[in-house]
């Protein structure tokens, strides 16, 4: 796992310039937390300024993790000409949200792990074989031997403990699991933030839950699972959008499901779609026909269409993959 870039530029970066803006995704998850609020931590410790923003703000579930009070809500103005843009967890510059496009600005440093990152930055520091951008961002504190507090640990591991499914999935390697260990020795707490995390959401988000589940239909042989999450699903359980993620993972656990998607209305016309898959079966090649992308085992993506019409869609696409 040894991502190409320019370690010496890296640490200049780091060392010289005194003011950073740290931005990740709509839609944040764990790693888009614990990548961005880590990094925002050992920065400061640093002695540098610094802004950590994510467009949805700290969701409830979310207000466990050390030192979130450095994220910044609502989004930031325009930071100061001298200050360097970092983005995490973004395979693109459009991730971060509407308010970061009318900044007209470029990105100084891009840290990721999506294979179809588009290295939109001026310095790229990328490695799809990484579990997550909270692995990236470590490897490459240990590397420049910067101090990494437990609080910046615990929100790195957070970011591992998310993206690997509490390490279910099998695309990350044995040193994932020796950093997840040097974490600890920095004072992660895995007990602690196992349950944080995978045991620590509002009942609102069980109502929503036997609402999808009751809803879910099983096709092919039921080698593939999906529901429908509607706006009216959300008004009837007082849930909020942040509190369907991990859904999928329920309808993988039925032994004959290769593949688990989910559609979202976001609006008549435009329609959220996540996918899960096991098996070997790669849901980045369906995510990419609606110009998605994402991981073998976790992509998605956002259609133009209305509920039925992408139903519909999605649903030939993974038809044809499967035969």
């Amino acid at each position: 796992m040894q991502p190409e870039y320019d370690l010496a530029a890296l640490k200049s970066f780091f060392k010289e310039n005194s003011s950073f803006v740290i931005l990740s995704h709509c839609r944040p998850d764990g790693d888009a937390y614990g990548s961005a609020i880590g990094l925002g931590l050992i920065l400061k410790d640093l002695g540098k300024k610094v802004v950590v923003h994510i467009e949805e703000g700290l969701q409830e579930h979310f207000r466990f993790l050390p030192g979130s009070s450095i994220l910044q809500t609502p989004p930031p103005q325009a930071p100061d000409p001298c200050a360097k843009i970092i983005l995490v967890d973004c395979s693109n510059a459009n991730r971060p949200g509407s308010y970061f496009e009318s900044w007209s600005r470029k990105v100084d440093l891009n840290f990721d792990h999506h294979i179809d990152n588009t290295l939109f930055a001026t310095l790229n520091v990328v490695d799809p074989q990484a579990s997550s951008t909270s692995e990236v961002i470590f490897r490459c504190i240990e590397k420049l031997s910067l101090p990494c507090s437990k609080e910046a640990a615990s929100n790195f591991y957070v970011g591992l403990l998310t993206d690997t499914n509490a390490f279910c999935f099998r695309s990350f390697p044995p040193e994932t699991f020796e950093l997840a260990a040097k974490l600890v020795r920095l004072g992660a707490d895995p007990e602690q933030l196992s349950v944080f995390s995978f045991r620590n959401y509002p009942l609102s988000r069980f109502y929503l839950l036997r609402e999808v589940l009751n809803q879910t239909q099983f096709v092919e042989q039921s080698q593939i699972a999906f529901y429908i999450l509607t706006q009216d699903m959300y008004q009837r359980t007082g849930s909020v959008p942040g509190e369907s993620e991990n859904f999928l993972y329920y309808l993988q656990m039925v032994n004959s499901v290769i593949v688990a998607f989910m559609l979202e209305e976001l609006s008549p016309v435009l329609t959220r779609l996540s996918l899960r898959s096991s098996k070997n079966f790669d849901v980045r090649q369906v995510a990419s026909k609606f110009g998605g992308g994402g991981h073998k085992q976790a992509a998605g993506a956002r259609l133009k269409l209305g509920l039925e019409e992408a139903k519909r869609a999605v649903l030939s696409e993974i038809k044809a993959l499967l035969r």
